[in-house]
């Protein structure tokens, strides 16, 4: 790449609730963030992760970045949900050129939909034995894929590089942070959106499993609204006056009625953050050191609900931390410093992968 050429690139991150962007500029000891933008994703437009309102999306990203001065050419996206498949399988050794050749007949075993109907890409990871190896295997549909190109496209960006959200995730929040040693950790990375939670494991660096819980923060704002009768608006606002934490008081804590129509559905995200963690535990291959998860990292917009990581880590037994990307002391963030990147990491680790992708 020609030194008058450069391009300049912004992490699009489109959720089912909000749109987020975020563009960095490298510096020696890391990143500083030159732009930042949310907007709210026009009602419907997203379903099961397809753009399904490409139109009403694209003028929507549009707007946003020109509103807010962001001027890029390309753009790093990203997939995610039940449809997306990423999973550590053992298979018979081969080459990498063999592998990929065959590597759709593989795949059949664990995509659900049609491998002609989605894109598949592996990584090997590395030898077990003479005869087998481990393999990182990624699916996802074509649909999932091409809709969010299509969306970045109309709205003047160039797609540079699909990720997988859990991937960018991983990127902003434990390779970006140097402070702690969770790389060399088996964790756990609970991501809370609006309409989903995404649960990861990884382990020394490799991912061994990811999945997505049809329960989000979403479900907590509407059983308020329910229950209440209240506003979309208004039961948000009650939410974000909350505190779990008084549930976990010793003795009987004070009535809170608000804090008992949510707690039926914190325990049922509970209970399927504890099943995907078991799962992991299960699969893990015979002969191999059992693992166990030395940390929950929880992120997301949903994360914000007060007192949701100690609730986590008490109900889960397992240390519970917030990890928000605007808490790295290598990512110098010049506006509110109260402002919070819960809800950002994956729109981060997108953009921290331009400037890995220009080395």
């Amino acid at each position: 790449m020609g030194m008058f050429s450069k391009k300049s690139y912004i992490g699009v991150d489109m959720g089912h609730h909000t749109i987020k962007v975020i563009q960095f500029e490298k510096q020696a000891n890391g990143w500083r963030v030159q732009r930042v933008a949310q907007t709210m994703t026009p009602p419907d437009a997203i379903k099961d992760g397809v753009v399904v309102d490409v139109a009403s999306l694209s003028a929507r990203l549009k707007a946003m970045c020109k509103e807010n001065n962001i001027h890029a050419s390309g753009a790093m996206i990203a997939v995610s949900g039940g449809s997306v498949v990423v999973r550590q399988v053992r298979m018979p050794k081969m080459a990498e050129a063999t592998l990929r050749r065959s590597i759709k007949f593989e795949a059949s075993r664990y995509v659900p939909n049609s491998v002609e109907d989605s894109y598949i890409e592996f990584e090997i990871i590395g030898p077990v034995d003479e005869n087998q190896m481990d393999v990182l295997m990624v699916a996802a549909p074509k649909d999932v894929v091409e809709s969010r190109m299509q969306a970045c496209e109309s709205a003047g960006l160039e797609v540079e590089s699909v990720d997988i959200e859990a991937f960018a995730m991983y990127r902003a929040l434990v390779e970006a942070d140097l402070d702690n040693e969770w790389a060399e950790k088996t964790v756990a990375l609970v991501d809370v959106g609006s309409a989903t939670t995404n649960v990861s494991v990884v382990s020394n660096s490799v991912f061994s499993m990811t999945r997505s819980i049809p329960q989000g923060a979403d479900t907590l704002t509407q059983a308020l609204k329910s229950y209440f009768k209240l506003s979309d608006e208004d039961a948000e606002s009650g939410k974000a006056q909350l505190d779990l934490r008084e549930l976990l008081e010793e003795g009987k804590p004070k009535e809170n009625p608000p804090l008992r129509v949510l707690q039926p559905h914190v325990d049922d995200l509970v209970r399927e953050i504890r099943r995907s963690l078991n799962y992991y535990q299960s699969q893990q291959q015979e002969g191999s050191q059992a693992k166990t998860i030395d940390h929950i990292l929880l992120t997301g917009g949903g994360a914000k609900l007060m007192g949701l990581a100690e609730y986590f880590s008490h109900k889960l037994t397992i240390p519970t931390t917030l990890q928000d990307v605007f808490a790295n002391p290598r990512v110098a963030h010049m506006g509110d410093p109260d402002e919070s990147g819960l809800d950002l990491s994956v729109a981060s680790g997108l953009a921290m992968r331009a400037f890995a992708k220009a080395a």
